[in-house]
């Protein structure tokens, strides 16, 4: 059994490895290829004649390795910025992060009616639609260098209120479809629950960091290690167990340790293991990925993939907008929140289970797929389409975009 499981893992490596090679001799982001190398090798994957490219097995150990590259990069990221700093912001993150996904989750209600014509399906494609990948997201942001720009303190805050509205859409949703009771005396009590905790943590931060800046007073980078990691899965499995997200619980602990004095230490430790352990997560979310469904639903995806971008922009500028950030800066924020996720599949997969249309698993991941290849050059040239709308506005203004030139 060992030995299988040492083989199995060793050929992932070997094709994220490859992923990786292909990726930076393009100088494309690595995420694409690291879903589609898992494509290749999977349960799903092609064969030729007798010959099958099935070489990966999922199992538990390479699903451990990616929950611990989501867990690292959601930390990392938590380190990069600071709870002080969250809060200081706290009420234009909030009233962005209601816009945000306010206005994502109606006009993906909208364009699933459009599609389905029946509302299960349309508050499932809404849910779909509206909630970024933090993982993605997170990935992007260190892959061009901005976890320092101040414009990713608002990213990071949409990403902390699109996990507390998955919280609260859930607890909905599960009684909805699948227990079938939608009393909200039953729901209240998470529906609160996960938003106080959330609010909680960020309020005292500082002082949670005063607390645990002794416990990490290791001379020895062993000590310090083993602490710092078993502090990390304590956490994830203290939220798991009231419904929240580990991967954000990740990134509250790291918002904490952030106001300590051991925060570059643990930059330092944990930043190699998140690249290695973050690639892992893409290979094996590509790995569930059946593309023989693909032809099904390519129209409705199609759709929907447009529908998002379009949506997107509109809602991250006025996120950014509302939050007082101008300019280049409000680009990198619409541009960089694109990407979708392991989420949109996971929902889509248990909303046809409760009997709601078969379609939706497919088409939400190849809409996830898509998304991964359209999302890092929006996000890398964001600037660019900043210059573009700088541009048509002056035209726009002087009268030339239509061909009247204004005196």
């Amino acid at each position: 059994m060992t030995e299988d499981v040492i083989v199995n893992v060793g050929i992932a490596f070997v094709f994220i490895t490859l992923a990786n090679i292909l990726s930076s001799r393009l100088k494309y982001s690595s995420i694409p290829f690291l879903i589609l190398m898992g494509m290749l090798v999977g349960p799903h994957a092609p064969a030729v004649g007798n010959v099958s490219f099935y070489l990966v097995s999922p199992g538990e150990s390479l699903e451990f390795l990616s929950r611990l590259g989501v867990l690292l990069m959601l930390f990392y990221l938590g380190l990069e910025f600071s709870a002080g700093k969250l809060v200081a912001a706290g009420r234009p993150i909030l009233q962005s992060g209601i816009i945000y996904v306010g206005f994502n989750f109606i006009r993906g209600m909208l364009v699933g009616w459009f599609l389905f014509h029946r509302w299960p399906e349309a508050v499932i494609v809404g849910g779909i639609t509206s909630v970024s990948s933090s993982a993605m997201v997170t990935k992007l942001l260190i892959d061009l260098k901005r976890t320092a720009n101040p414009e990713t303190e608002l990213i990071l805050g949409i990403l902390v209120f699109e996990d507390v509205f998955i919280a609260v859409y859930l607890s909905i949703l599960s009684a909805l479809l699948i227990t079938g009771d939608p009393r909200w005396p039953a729901l209240l009590p998470a529906v609160l629950l996960i938003p106080g905790i959330i609010f909680l943590v960020l309020i005292f931060g500082q002082r949670l960091a005063r607390l645990m800046e002794p416990l990490f007073k290791f001379k020895t980078s062993e000590c310090f290690t083993a602490a710092v990691f078993t502090l990390l899965l304590l956490v994830a499995v203290g939220v798991e167990r009231i419904n929240l997200a580990e991967a954000i619980g990740a990134l509250l602990l790291g918002l904490v340790l952030a106001e300590t004095t051991h925060n570059k230490r643990i930059i330092q430790m944990i930043t190699p293991m998140r690249d290695l352990f973050a690639a892992m997560f893409f290979f094996s979310f590509g790995l569930e990925i059946n593309y023989r469904l693909f032809p099904e639903v390519y129209s409705i995806t199609l759709v929907i993939v447009v529908v998002t971008v379009t949506g997107n922009i509109i809602a991250g500028l006025l996120a950014a907008w509302l939050a007082g950030y101008k300019a280049k800066r409000a680009f990198n924020v619409a541009f960089t929140v694109m990407a979708r996720g392991e989420f949109s599949v996971i929902l889509a997969s248990m909303a046809a289970a409760s009997g709601t249309s078969g379609q939706l698993p497919s088409m939400a991941a190849l809409y996830v797929l898509v998304l991964a290849f359209v999302s890092p050059p929006l996000a890398k040239y964001s600037k660019n389409f900043y210059e573009l709308y700088e541009r048509i506005r002056g035209l726009i203004k002087t009268g030339r975009f239509w061909g009247k030139e204004k005196a």
